[in-house]
């Protein structure tokens, strides 16, 4: 069960350090982590559906035709400055279950059932003055493959609480592929952006056997010497930018972030109605100094599915450094 969990983050830390053998450019390293009953929600813990993600990302900018290409397709610039690309690879896991891991008997029969996904991709991302794409294929297994039920007993091991039952129901193994496009733009007449305070909004969607959804969402930072960039930076939706550390030594923000997506096919909602809008209200703060990033949210949901008894919520997070 442990040795499932570390050779899971050995394969993690060991396709991070093969990336950054042959990056060039600006490089970032990010950890991302959520979770919806450990330390990271100190509050209302809960224990059902999304209920864990952990992501390994890596970030860099080579000297390669594809992005010189991506940078001038479409007329992505505008007349809005330099045009900046990068090149990200990431692994991950998430962890789904019904609510009452801990007692089957409590649980209702129009739940989600038990899944682990592990998944791992590539990203591209081109970026301007006032706006800014990510690109990104995801690629992986869902089920027993993915290790789900290893790492949550893991995790609860760690915490000293009670293995969750009832993984024998878990999804079976399946390959997934899904396919996202997220944008985040700055508006000049509704989302300008000073040294203190920066609005941005965010569109796009994703298509694929997973997932497919469209997004809507508005974005607000307000603090000291806010980055040049398009966070603050999620597991979901990791897009921040590609144009390097500012040159500030020290920066500080908090930030709200109001979006939402219409679901046409959610995989672990499977034998359940999704319902077709679900909402989201996203706050935190992100604190950075140097070459180091630190931040800490908390996400708030909507249902998701008809006959879900309470909306859910989880904690995140991201530590990143940047490498010159």
């Amino acid at each position: 069960m442990n040795i499932n969990r570390f050779s899971m983050i050995k394969r993690a830390l060991i396709l991070s350090i093969a990336a950054l053998s042959i990056a060039s450019g600006q490089e970032r390293f990010t950890f991302y982590y959520e979770n919806d009953g450990t330390f990271v929600k100190p509050l209302y813990r809960t224990d059902r559906h999304y209920t864990d993600g952990a992501k390994f990302e890596f970030t860099h900018q080579p000297d390669v035709n594809f992005l010189k290409e991506y940078s001038k397709w479409d007329r992505f610039c505008l007349n809005d400055g330099q045009v900046n690309t990068a090149l990200g690879y990431f692994l991950g896991q998430n962890i789904y279950t019904p609510d009452h891991t801990e007692n089957p008997a409590e649980r209702s029969d129009c739940d989600m059932k038990y899944a682990g996904w592990l998944y791992g991709g590539i990203f591209a991302q081109r970026q301007s003055d006032n706006r800014m794409e990510h690109l990104e294929l995801n690629l992986g297994m869902i089920g027993p493959a993915a290790s789900g039920e290893s790492a949550q007993k893991f995790i609860h091991d760690i915490i000293h609480t009670d293995a969750p039952e009832g993984w024998e129901s878990q999804l079976d193994n399946e390959f997934h592929a899904d396919l996202t496009l997220l944008r985040r733009q700055r508006i000049p007449e509704l989302a300008k952006r000073t040294e203190c305070l920066d609005t941005h909004l965010e569109y796009g969607g994703t298509l694929g056997t997973l997932h497919r959804n469209a997004q809507l969402g508005i974005v607000f930072r307000y603090g000291m010497n806010i980055p040049n960039d398009f966070g603050p930076t999620r597991l979901a939706a990791p897009a921040s930018g590609c144009s390097g550390f500012p040159d500030t030594f020290e920066s500080f923000y908090i930030f709200a972030r109001f979006s939402g997506r219409v679901v046409e096919f959610n995989r672990f909602l499977s034998g359940l109605t999704p319902e077709p809008v679900v909402g989201e209200m996203h706050f935190g703060f992100a604190y950075r100094r140097k070459s180091f990033e630190i931040s800490y949210s908390q996400t708030f949901m909507t249902k998701e599915f008809e006959h879900q008894e309470d909306s859910d919520s989880f904690g995140a997070i991201n530590l990143l450094w940047h490498f010159k």
